[in-house]
This record gives C-alpha cells, sequence and structure tokens, in this order.
C-alpha cells in the first residue's frame, strides 16, 4: 500500500463520480485531499488503472463547480459488505483552475462540504 502525502477529508454529502468517458458512475468520494481520493463504488478497481472522472465540488462561495480529473488507482479493497469496494486514487492530471477549487475545499471541508 501506498503512503499518503495529505490529510484526506470526508464529505459530508455524496458527491458521485463518474467515469468521463462513458458517463458511467463509479463510486462515490470517501474522502478527498489535494492530490488523491478514497472512492467507494459497486465494483473493484484495478490498481494502476487510468481513469478520467468528473464530480462536482463546492467552491468557496459554496456553489458547485464540475471538475475533470485524471487519477489513477493506487490499490483496491473489498469492503465487508457486499458487492461494495474502496480504491484509493491519486490525482496525476487536474487543472490549475479546478486544483485552486480542490485545495479551497479541502482547507475548509467543514464549511462546504
Amino acid at each position: 500500500m501506498v503512503a499518503r502525502r495529505s490529510v484526506r477529508k470526508r464529505t459530508r454529502e455524496a458527491i458521485l463520480v463518474t467515469n468521463a468517458m462513458t458517463g458511467a458512475t463509479i463510486g462515490r468520494i470517501g474522502n478527498l485531499s489535494a492530490d488523491g481520493m478514497m472512492l467507494i463504488g459497486p465494483a473493484a478497481i484495478e490498481e494502476s488503472c487510468l481513469f478520467q472522472v468528473q464530480f462536482l465540488l463546492r467552491d468557496a462561495a459554496a456553489q458547485p463547480r464540475r471538475l475533470e480529473i485524471g487519477i489513477q488507482c493506487l490499490w483496491s479493497q473489498a469492503m465487508r459488505t457486499e458487492r461494495s469496494h474502496w480504491a484509493g486514487c491519486r490525482i496525476i492530471d487536474i487543472s490549475p483552475d479546478e486544483q485552486q477549487v480542490l485545495d479551497a475545499w479541502v482547507e475548509h471541508a467543514s464549511e462546504l462540504a
């Protein structure tokens, strides 16, 4: 398992993550940092898989912003409940504007959730 570089913040509302190429929902964010996330989804994601994903995140003004980022799965694990899986992902591609939105969300997660 790979060590985290940043503190991750739990989400206070469901943030659904979709595959930007197919439009299929691949899961929801369990926690989020400036450089990664934990996804919780119905299917396992293979380690090292790359995805272009989209999700809505509230900005500093509490307005929803659609982020489209590239992620790489670092690890995947089945949960105790049937058909649920965790996947630890690192962000490998994000625009500077979207990084600012993400950084602000992480800094103020308890207020913006």
